[in-house]
């Protein structure tokens, strides 16, 4: 059975999602998470929700999923110690120095690659197989068919697939936009979501939301996701609260075991939906609907109606659904050009049959005609969930035996003897020594007493339950200092790492991407590049092939997990890790440079400008480079614009304007690239002679 894996931020969503059908939960800790917004988990949260899971057949996976800074190994090392402590059924990493740790020093802990990664071909699949992945939560900008290609073609890895939730517009890990327009990086978790504010374009002289694509509602694709053989489906929303994760989970949990969600969708809707659709699921074929949310980029919930006539405050509405007071319901009205959402309580003064007639709660004029939604249901109001549940125990096998004057405790490999009054009595004290020494209160570990050996001599004896728990204490606090993970985070002695110092960053661009397959000839190298994405990876590697063998001195720069396969096949070349193969820590350089022997350098994770020292070898600062922000398999001339395919040179440029600020996004064959127009001569130059 395919497995349906739900968001949670806190507690309580997880709590709910179980308790609404979902097999597993996923959601961070209060570090290192890719989304700092969500409530996230503490320690104690986490050893509840373990215990939890455990007893009820559950799953739970941990999202360290941000890049790391050298300064910030020791606290990943200490998160990574907690989590170890109770364990869990994947960890999702997108930093390849988090996976390095975690193979050397906690190899209990299953790895799972996060769709930071951007893995969207067959290649990318097999490195991070190789690289001990258990599991890959593939790119969302895959559809079906691509999928199951990669099914078939790489059946010992199991993987996971977005069905549900937000989409971003450019490809996750690569987005670039909050960290160059606001500084927080999606990187670190702090995404500003770029892609749902308005851009003015230039070419069409309008305001638009050029980026904001639709939400993902796969409900009518689930059964063939599930007959292509995927592992498990993935729900987006750690930002959201347990309405939208309950809702959300007996949706699909309808789908999966009876093939029809209807009755479910409504309450998916009003919990929290823009425009939805399958979003990339489907092939991006000419002439298909596009996938932005339009221009207004917020929850649209359900349409229910419209709105018939106005006579002051009071407003004639038909309506597909019954209005019951409480409802939320939203018209949207033109502001500026663009639609503004005016929300109001339902306040239903009259009713026949589909029609009411609902009291305003000011003068807001709203023209006949006008889309009713219903954006929230007064009848869902699930309870909040009881997260008092029982912490996770490490239970630890317990020997006790009983002398005339003593108790010695057997545990954790040690012996803990104990002076106590044991007196002579009717009856035994066994059941009572089990109750009390099975009891542990906040402590970590619980003792287990599997056997109760009586050497007092006495057939029957007492022992006062006070001196129990005295001893009882003692032992657990002396096995939980026991059970103490002591190891540090130590940084491996490198020696003076050289590597070769690469090109300014700004000379290797291609004319319209961040990435160059013709070559730039540099001090007597010819520096290539790999496409951070590409749909045809063949191609793409016979195609750097031929050129690789035709160029003087290659130096071929990695952009993708994939190209390792690339660099394995082809040992005769010199690499170097591009922008997009992030190195933010020596942990993830030293990965890379055992897998790539022939790596002879790369570039400092371009959202930084410095690193610690020591490294396996000195990279590259890119200094002065703004690389793109976002790049997208949505087309901005038919998805953003709403242009028609037919007549489409398959090639464009459009300039584009925000709050001041100059971007210019070029369209390659559906594929989009947006810059800044002031980042690059480069781009400059292309933009002069539009």
């Amino acid at each position: 059975m395919i497995e349906l894996a739900l968001p949670a931020g806190t507690i309580k969503e997880a709590i709910a999602a179980f308790a609404a059908g979902a097999d597993a939960v996923y959601f961070g800790m209060q570090e290192f998470s890719a989304r700092r917004g969500a409530g996230n988990f503490t320690e104690e949260d986490l050893s509840r929700i373990r215990r939890y899971a455990l007893d009820n057949g559950k799953r739970i996976y941990i999202t360290v999923n941000t890049l790391v800074d050298d300064s910030d190994l020791g606290r990943l090392y200490d998160l990574l110690k907690t989590i170890d402590r109770y364990g869990c059924d994947g960890l999702i990493v997108q930093d390849l120095g988090v996976a390095a740790i975690v193979r050397r020093d906690f190899p209990s802990l299953p790895l799972h690659g996060s769709t930071q990664l951007a893995v969207h071909t067959e290649s990318g699949v097999r490195v991070l197989k190789a690289l001990g992945f258990e599991r890959v939560v593939l790119s969302r900008e895959l559809n079906i068919e691509e999928i199951r290609r990669i099914r078939m073609n790489c059946p010992d890895i199991e993987l996971k697939v977005f069905i549900h939730g937000a989409l971003c517009y450019g490809f996750s890990g690569l987005c670039m936009a909050s960290h160059l327009i606001t500084g927080r990086s999606a990187n670190e978790g702090g995404c500003a979501q770029i892609c749902r504010s308005w851009f003015y374009d230039e070419t069409t002289g309008r305001k638009v939301y050029p980026f904001s694509l639709e939400d993902l509602d796969a409900g009518n694709l689930v059964r063939e996701l599930m007959d292509a053989g995927i592992d498990s489906l993935k729900v987006e929303g750690r930002l959201k609260g347990v309405e939208y994760v309950e809702a959300v989970t007996r949706y699909y949990r309808a789908i999966i075991d009876r093939g029809d969600g209807e009755a479910e969708h409504h309450a998916v809707k009003v919990s929290f939906q823009r425009k939805s659709g399958p979003g990339y699921l489907l092939p991006m074929k000419p002439g298909r609907r596009a996938i932005t949310t339009g221009p207004f980029p917020g929850h649209m919930g359900e349409r229910i109606g419209s709105v018939l006539d106005q006579r002051g405050r009071k407003i004639l509405v038909e309506s597909e659904r019954k209005i019951r007071p409480h409802d939320g319901l939203m018209v949207l009205l033109k502001e500026k050009g663009l639609p503004s959402p005016y929300r109001f309580p339902a306040r239903v003064t009259e009713a026949i049959g589909n029609r009411a007639i609902l009291m305003l709660p000011d003068n807001a004029v709203i023209p006949s005609g006008s889309a009713l939604y219903m954006i929230s249901d007064s009848t869902l109001n699930p309870k909040a969930p009881d997260t008092s549940l029982p912490l996770m125990k490490k239970d630890i096998p317990a020997e006790i035996t009983i002398h005339s004057d003593s108790i010695e405790v057997e545990a954790g490999g040690s012996s803990f003897p104990y002076s106590c009054a044991v007196s002579p009595s009717e009856r035994t004290a066994e059941n009572e020594i089990r109750r009390i020494f099975s009891q542990s209160g906040e402590n970590a570990v619980r003792l287990d007493p599997i056997g109760i050996a009586n050497r007092s001599g006495m057939a029957g004896y007492y022992i006062n339950p006070s001196d129990l728990k005295r001893i009882r204490r003692d032992v657990l606090s002396r096995l939980a200092v026991k059970e103490e993970d002591t190891r540090t985070y130590r940084a491996e002695a490198y020696g003076k790492g050289e590597g070769s110092i690469l090109p300014d960053r700004r000379k290797l661009d291609g004319t319209r991407t961040p990435w160059n397959m013709e070559g730039v000839f540099i001090g007597g190298k010819t520096y290539l590049s790999f496409p951070a994405v590409r749909y045809n990876e063949e191609e793409t590697f016979r195609e750097m092939e031929e050129r690789a063998g035709s160029v003087p001195s290659p130096m071929i720069g990695l952009n993708n997990i994939g190209d390792l396969a690339f660099a394995h096949k082809h040992p005769e070349y010199s690499y170097f890790a591009d922008i997009y193969l992030y190195l933010p820590n020596r942990e993830a350089t030293a990965l890379l440079k055992e897998c790539v022997p022939s790596l002879v350098g790369g570039y400092l994770w371009v959202e930084r400008s410095s690193y610690e020292e020591p490294w396996p070898f000195q990279p590259t600062i890119a200094e002065g480079y703004r690389p793109p922000l976002f790049i997208s398999r949505s087309c901005y001339r038919h998805d953003g614009l709403g242009m028609p395919c037919t007549g489409c040179s398959r090639h464009h440029t459009f300039p584009l304007e925000q709050n001041g600020r100059k971007y210019t996004a070029f369209v390659d064959d559906c594929t989009t690239i947006v810059w800044e127009r002031d980042s690059q001569k480069r781009v400059k130059r292309v933009i002069s002679s539009i």
